[in-house]
């Protein structure tokens, strides 16, 4: 059996429900027009042929862990399978892999996108609703971040609360209060945002479906998001094609993007020849990874004949062994880096520094008398840099929309 995401026309999903009851078809969850449904392995013919069908397509699992290889997963995988903390030698496994780990500090890495001199001129987001939409937020957040609604649209999971980690440390990436550590002082790109988490990736190792995610985004719309966050994804292989127009979650996000919502994506974590859907949506602001270096990590995916296609990714921005708070599954595994603290890496990392960037810019357009748009955002990139297949147009800075606005 798989799943299918059907859409279905506007008043017409009792009948349509009705009809695949009686194929013996099971609907696992209803959002809008739109619904998860049950069936045996190629019916999607049988399913575009009920009455009042528009379209269906294989729904895709997203994730953190087996579904979008980010290094920090495929570290907690192996943890997980040698034991976890009740096991001295995958405890020994995660000490020995943090040692020579040269750490990013978010108080560091913050200041490459000139986060310290936004803040110098007054500006840290505030007015501004970012929504982070991954697996919830830990109300014991060392970084003490007061957050402004929370939900969860997993159905088997509906407690909002983190017990993965990853949520977390994005949530405090983007706002966290400064919180001092022996590897470094942690804060946020821009503390004075409004703040939301949504839980669309749940089960402990995180993972949701096509309409968890699509829910969850128009949970984060209708809380006030103006900036919505996701580090998570679907990764597409080499031979792999994607049409980005023909994929439900990718036109859902490009078409409220239109709209004037801004959307920062993961690039997702194969490295070379791979993309990620919905790093792949026109209405993204797709990101890579880079390292200390400022260039881009070995795992940062790019170059997949898709992504060329559409010149993704659309930035780069810190992502490797990122210091944030964090919780659940991670946290223990991290615990010798200080009570819920963890340096991790991915293009997870990376994707709330820019979303961090873009609530500073919103703001300060915003007292300039201009909505910070994605067609705005784009504009300044290809004012201020040019674009590569590997992470973009480069590093954005906060000055970029200061000499852009003058």
């Amino acid at each position: 059996m798989v799943r299918y995401l059907v859409k279905v026309r506007e008043g017409m999903q009792e009948d349509v429900s009705k009809s695949f009851r009686m194929m013996g078809f099971r609907v696992v969850k209803r959002f809008n027009t739109y619904m998860s449904v049950e069936a045996p392995e190629d019916v999607a013919d049988k399913i575009l042929a009920v009455q009042g069908v528009v379209s269906v397509e294989k729904e895709r699992t997203y994730g953190i862990s087996a579904f979008i290889e980010l290094p920090v997963e495929k570290q907690l995988v192996k943890f997980l399978r040698m034991g976890g903390p009740l096991n001295p030698l995958a405890m020994w496994y995660v000490i020995k892999e943090g040692m020579g780990k040269d750490r990013w500090p978010t108080s560091d890495s913050r200041t490459v996108l000139q986060a310290d001199v936004a803040e110098k001129m007054g500006i840290t987001g505030k007015g501004i609703t970012v929504a982070v939409v991954d697996t919830g937020f830990d109300i014991g957040c060392p970084q003490k971040l007061t957050i402004d609604f929370q939900a969860s649209t997993i159905e088997g999971d509906p407690i909002w609360i983190d017990n993965n980690g990853h949520g977390t440390h994005c949530l405090t990436t983007i706002a966290g209060n400064p919180l001092q550590t022996v590897f470094g002082q942690l804060e946020g790109v821009a503390k004075g945002v409004s703040i939301g988490a949504v839980k669309v990736l749940g089960y402990l190792i995180g993972s949701g479906s096509t309409l968890d995610v699509m829910e969850g985004i128009a949970t984060a719309i209708y809380n006030g998001a103006k900036v919505i966050s996701m580090s998570l994804g679907s990764t597409i292989g080499p031979s792999e094609r994607h049409d980005p127009t023909a994929c439900s979650l990718c036109s859902f996000i490009e078409n409220l993007a239109d709209k004037g919502y801004i959307f920062c994506i993961a690039a997702g974590n194969d490295g070379k020849g791979y993309t990620s859907c919905p790093g792949l949506s026109r209405g993204a602001i797709t990101v890579a990874a880079l390292d200390k270096n400022l260039t881009r990590a070995d795992f940062s995916s790019c170059e997949h004949p898709d992504y060329i296609r559409y010149n993704k990714p659309d930035i780069g921005a810190p992502g490797v062994n990122i210091g944030a708070s964090t919780t659940g599954l991670i946290g223990a595994m991290n615990w010798y880096e200080g009570p819920k603290v963890a340096f991790i890496s991915g293009t997870s990392m990376a994707t709330p520094h820019i979303s961090g960037l873009m609530a500073l810019w919103a703001e300060y357009a915003q007292k300039k008398g201009y909505n910070l748009t994605r067609s705005m955002v784009m504009d300044i990139f290809k004012s201020y840099s040019s674009w590569n297949s590997e992470i973009g147009y480069g590093i954005p800075k906060f000055s970029w929309i200061v000499d852009y606005l003058k």
